[in-house]
């Protein structure tokens, strides 16, 4: 008891003087991942070795992210992902791949049925200003919607150039850039969840519709189920987003009813593929 007492004060004496407070992480967004990663590729227990370096694309097309690891070689190609706690996965056939965001860049983790598996630790190209790098990532998932009804708010290449100048910026200028990017990318973020695009970061579907809400959360579940078929969840999972995305656009009750035995039928659709796969409920 003593020695707690000591640590207690010890504590409190540090946060008396001033001890600086642990900063929470960042908020990931689908900006954090997309975009072109580079780095080594470590293989292991494999017949034949794929590539030593690639660079492999992170996307995100309607709606959906994927990525190709096509340029690792070893027979790989495009995976479609999907969100696994804080990280995503995908599987096809008898690959799987996994991805995890660190301090330093993206962990990418293949595994074959085979033994072969391969491991990297990859960088995305950045100007050093995470705002900015974040607006060029929403330009490109922005490039790839084909959903939006009006012209798209930024040209990938405009930033391009831009990209350019705002790498040679010092001092105060970086701060204005910081503020201008992060002011661009909420507007290209919020047009991009209004079309079905991105998840909305805080959607407002558990006050409007609670079944929708519902249907978020059982899809959610059968995501993290590895006894469905990845095709399946994966489509499954992409159709209750999309439509429980919809609710915020809804503009009459009787439009929001309509979504609302759609989310209905759909969570039905999702707890009996769970069940009958032998998902815990």
């Amino acid at each position: 008891m003593r020695g707690l007492s000591y640590i207690a004060l010890a504590l409190a004496c540090g946060a008396a003087a001033g001890a600086p407070a642990v900063q929470p992480k960042p908020a990931l967004t689908w900006a954090s991942w997309v975009g072109d990663w580079d780095g080594k590729l470590k293989w292991s227990s494999c017949t034949i070795d794929g590539e030593p370096t690639a660079t492999l694309a992170v996307e995100a097309v309607d709606g959906a992210m994927a990525i190709d690891l096509t340029p690792a070689g070893g027979a790989l190609g495009l995976m479609t992902l999907a969100e696994d706690n804080d990280g995503w996965v995908g599987q096809k056939g008898d690959v799987t791949v996994h991805l995890d965001h660190t301090a330093t860049g993206l962990d990418v983790r293949v595994e074959l049925q085979s033994g072969c598996a391969m491991r990297a630790s990859l960088k995305r190209a950045s100007i050093g200003i995470a705002s900015c790098d974040d607006l060029d990532a929403w330009a490109r998932i922005e490039s790839h919607c084909t959903k939006l009804a009006r012209p798209r708010l930024e040209n990938e290449a405009r930033l391009v150039r831009q990209r350019s100048e705002w790498a040679k910026a010092r001092g105060d200028a970086r701060t204005k850039l910081a503020a201008q990017c992060t002011a661009r990318s909420a507007k290209v973020a919020a047009e991009l969840v209004d079309a079905g695009c991105a998840p909305d970061p805080d959607p407002p579907v558990a006050t409007r519709g609670p079944e929708c809400a519902s249907l978020v959360r059982v899809a959610a579940k059968l995501s993290r189920c590895g006894t469905v078929p990845f095709d399946i969840a994966t489509g499954l999972v992409h159709d209750a987003n999309q439509l429980a995305s919809a609710v915020h656009g809804a503009d009459t009750e009787a439009s929001l009813r309509i979504l609302e035995k759609q989310c209905g039928r759909l969570r039905e659709q999702i707890v009996s593929t769970a069940q009958q796969s032998g998902c815990p409920q």
